[in-house]
């Protein structure tokens, strides 16, 4: 990935749009069990990723989390990799 730089952002802003969707869609328009089901398989193809490449991708994510200007996006962008497990702790609280 140290290539192209910028295709790891993309593609994890990619990744982030789509699990936003996939947790603020609406019940009429898709299915909770498929949304959710979605996105522990996304959850299941990050974790494969090796230590590095995992390291990269935090480090990533948390450049897009400092750039964001919307505090929704912001904290789902915070939230994102102790929700598919790639951390163990949860980001600490905003005060």
């Amino acid at each position: 990935m140290t290539e192209h730089p910028g295709l790891l952002r993309q593609l994890l802003k990619v990744v982030l749009a789509y699990t936003w969707f996939f947790e603020t869609v609406d019940d009429d328009v898709l299915d909770d069990d498929t949304a959710l089901e979605q996105t522990e398989y996304a959850a299941h193809l990050l974790n494969r990723l090796p230590a590095p490449d995992r390291d990269h991708l935090l480090a990533e994510l948390a450049a897009l989390a400092a750039q964001d200007p919307d505090p929704a996006s912001r904290a789902f962008t915070e939230s994102f990799a102790f929700a598919m497990g790639l951390v163990e702790d949860p980001p600490p609280s905003p005060e």
